[in-house]
């Protein structure tokens, strides 16, 4: 093996354009001078290859690949200065960057902080998506390569070893090397194999290098070179999880994807990898390697489309089963619904809601007679881990779904018989309409708006028949609470319905978790009892942690409390960030999130998660109305009145959004705009029910105080929901008035 030149050779052949200084350090494929670019009057480092290497090159080739590299202009791209040939030497000249490299840093201090990762991958996948579009791959992702400077990741080298294997003409010679076309700890199966590479090949090193980064050791080992590369051949590494449980599990999956030894498996572009990585949530649940599991919508195969709730209400009952095992992780149902008719794929889901497995199905009802098909998917790799077919009587349906439970804990290693609170082995349905009417409901309730009035009318039609069915009673109180929540029918009418029905259900079944967040809600929002509230919270959430529904309810609550204190309002924002942990794509969580940072004057973050809650569920009618809630009150009353127009038509000219309007209006000086709006709900007041506190709120903004007042007296004394929404910028006309603020800051809990 032959040595670098030395200087003075180097030098002699260099001519004026650079002067050498020293020597900066050596590698397999190339020695690094420090020298001084004389035309630019600038520091440089030169790279020179190796004797062994430049000769087994066609120059030319070489020449020209590394100046379609030298094209390249990207932040986290180290530039390519200049290139060629010096009386047999090749070289290339690169910017002298000063901190350190990757390597350095992880020498010092192991595996870097989860963040930090995330931070310095992204930047490292901007890199590649900008040269695999420009057609440049780089075959030599490995963490000497990645440079740190100033906090930011610049990849170095780019380019150069596809110029130099493009150019090669001896194929065993430069793989012995090693280095050139791969390092061996970090090369993709199909690069050490010799096999035609594209761009993947660097989605695969740069998986080795997150590994590394995560759990401070490589996924494939070796004695040799020849070992390592064998390692990745026939070894699957074990998952980030396993070796650092704090790790994300949608993070873990993640690299293993990059990791997958077919490149069709792995990430098509860094744009791709770049929006896995954007939707990481650091503070998400961890879980075990296999132990979390998501349900997606099972299909519809029934003759009939309008059997489609039918397969929806399956799933979530198997939703529900599964989440009786303490030690088995279950995506959040709101989340699993969220990718329904995506047709995205499963790992892509696992990624993005934080779990190893993915539960896929359809449902076909003829009749009395059911066929359900069910297969578990592994996240990491996309196989099979278990497929069955059932064919049963809907009398069997409870016995069905718990086969199916059974089926998936023993996959998982998990004993479901052995959970005390597990509901396995439960008899049928006492009454098949019945259920199919609670299945129905519950579907139409998820939707919210419109759809509570047909939801409320299944419950209460279940209830005919089956009077002891404490899910439709617990379902049949929530509807009636979100009729006052949602100013459709007045306080003093629903109200006392929704109580009824909650404790009827926890009468049939204490251990009913809706039941005790409807009686939680109203505790806090219509009665005004704080502690109360929390009671009730605190018994549905030892039933179930991770209720959702309940965590977000209470957290806003109390975000907006009157006599809250900065410490109560941080707990709760700390349960709502939380919640939306759990359930990652619930634009509903988003929304209230949204409005609870702008209760604690937190706009900007406010307006940010609002705009969030949109891009979820841009039909959803609640991100809307926080966006326009949000954008108001920070001041920026011109984009509010434009987010209103979408809210508006989804909602029917909801008076809510009217009314956040009319606000914007009069504090633009817009006076007549805020005459009209409030024309236009008096008019529908006197044929529909419009509740005293929004006429108060809207009378207000067209500079009818007085009148204004009159209303609020008579929204307070009927307990209104709208009250709830104490920091809500439509009530900001009435802060400004003595009289108003006093009256507002006297109610709630």
């Amino acid at each position: 093996m032959t040595v670098p030149p030395s200087y003075a050779q180097f030098q002699a052949a260099l001519g004026n354009k650079y002067v050498i200084d020293r020597e900066l350090g050596r590698g397999g494929m190339a020695t690094i001078y420090l020298a001084r670019d004389l035309r630019h009057d600038r520091n440089v480092a030169i790279k020179v290859l190796r004797d062994e290497v430049a000769e087994s090159l066609a120059r030319d080739r070489f020449i020209r690949e590394t100046q379609l590299a030298a094209r390249l202009n990207h932040p986290h791209v180290l530039p390519l200065y200049d290139s060629g040939e010096a009386d047999g030497i090749l070289y290339f000249v690169m910017p002298l960057m000063p901190g350190q490299t990757l390597r350095d840093r992880l020498e010092a201090e192991g595996p870097l902080p989860i963040d930090e990762v995330l931070k310095l991958a992204i930047e490292v996948a901007d890199a590649l998506d900008y040269a695999h579009r420009h057609g440049v791959v780089h075959r030599d992702i490995k963490p000497e390569n990645i440079l740190l400077h100033e906090g930011h990741a610049i990849i170095a080298d780019f380019g150069i070893g596809k110029a130099i294997a493009d150019g090669q003409s001896d194929d065993a010679t430069l793989t012995q090397l090693g280095v050139i076309v791969g390092t061996p700890a970090y090369m993709s199966p199909e690069q050490a194999s010799g096999d035609v590479i594209d761009h993947r090949t660097d989605f695969f090193s740069f998986g080795c290098v997150m590994y590394e980064m995560l759990t401070g050791v490589l996924p494939f080992k070796g004695g040799s070179a020849h070992a390592a590369i064998a390692s990745r051949m026939i070894d699957t590494p074990r998952e980030v999880t396993e070796l650092r449980n704090v790790v994300p599990v949608s993070l873990s999956n993640t690299v293993s994807r990059l990791l997958a030894k077919d490149p069709a498996d792995r990430f098509t572009s860094g744009a791709q990898l770049i929006s896995a990585l954007t939707s990481q949530d650091v503070s998400a649940p961890v879980a075990s390697a296999t132990r979390s599991i998501a349900v997606l919508p099972f299909i519809n195969l029934s003759a009939s489309p309008d059997d489609e709730y039918f397969a929806d209400g399956i799933t979530e009952e198997i939703i529900n089963v599964l989440s009786q095992h303490t030690r088995l992780r279950v995506a959040a149902r709101t989340s699993c619904f969220a990718c329904k008719g995506t047709k995205d794929d499963p790992r892509l889901i696992a990624d993005r809601l934080g779990v190893r497995t993915v539960l896929e199905g359809s449902v076909r009802r003829a009749g009395s007679r059911l066929r359900v098909t069910a297969q578990l998917i592994n996240a990491s790799d996309g196989c099979h881990l278990w497929s069955e077919r059932f064919d049963r009587e809907m009398t069997d349906v409870f016995a069905l779904q718990d086969d199916i439970a059974s089926a998936i804990g023993e996959k998982l290693n998990l004993s479901l018989l052995g959970d005390a609170t597990s509901r396995v082995n439960r008899a049928g349905p006492r009454h098949i309409e019945a259920y199919d009417l609670l299945l129905r409901g519950r579907v139409l309730l998820a939707q919210r708006g419109p759809s509570i009035v047909p939801a409320a009318q299944c419950f209460q039609q279940a209830l005919t028949l089956d009077a002891e069915l404490a899910e439709a009673h617990a379902l049949l109180a929530d509807a009636q609470r979100l009729f006052a929540i949602y100013g459709m029918a007045p306080t003093s009418e629903v109200i006392p319905r929704a109580r009824a029905a909650a404790n009827r259900a926890l009468a049939l079944d204490p251990r009913q978790v809706e039941a005790l967040a409807t009686l939680a809600n109203i505790a806090a929002v219509f009665d005004w009892d704080a502690a109360a509230g929390h009671a009730f919270t605190q018994r549905a959430l030892a039933i179930n942690p991770l209720h959702v529904r309940a965590l977000v309810e209470s957290g806003f609550v109390d975000s907006y409390r009157h006599g809250g204190t900065d410490a109560s309002r941080r707990h709760a924002l700390e349960d709502l960030e939380r919640a939306t942990s759990i359930d990652p794509l619930n634009a509903w969580a988003f929304a209230l999130r949204a409005w609870s940072h702008s209760s604690v004057a937190d706009h900007e973050e406010g307006v940010r998660l609002a705009r969030h809650a949109v891009d979820l569920d841009p039909a959803a009618f609640t991100g809307r109305w926080a966006l326009v809630w949000t954008l108001g009150a920070a001041g920026r009353d011109v984009e509010a009145l434009e987010a209103a127009e979408p809210a508006l038509t989804m909602s029917g000219r909801g008076v809510r959004i009217l009314c956040e309007m009319a606000a914007s209006h009069a504090r633009l000086g817009n006076r007549e705009a805020a005459e009209s709006l409030h024309d236009e709900v008096l008019v529908r007041a006197r044929t529909s029910y419009v509740g005293w506190s929004e006429q108060a709120a809207i009378a207000a903004s067209a500079g009818r105080i007085e009148s204004a007042r009159d209303l609020l007296r008579r929204g307070i004394e009927a307990r209104e929901s709208y009250l709830s929404f104490g920091s809500c910028p439509a009530w900001q006309p009435l802060r400004d008035d003595n009289e108003g603020r006093r009256m507002l800051d006297a109610v709630g809990p």
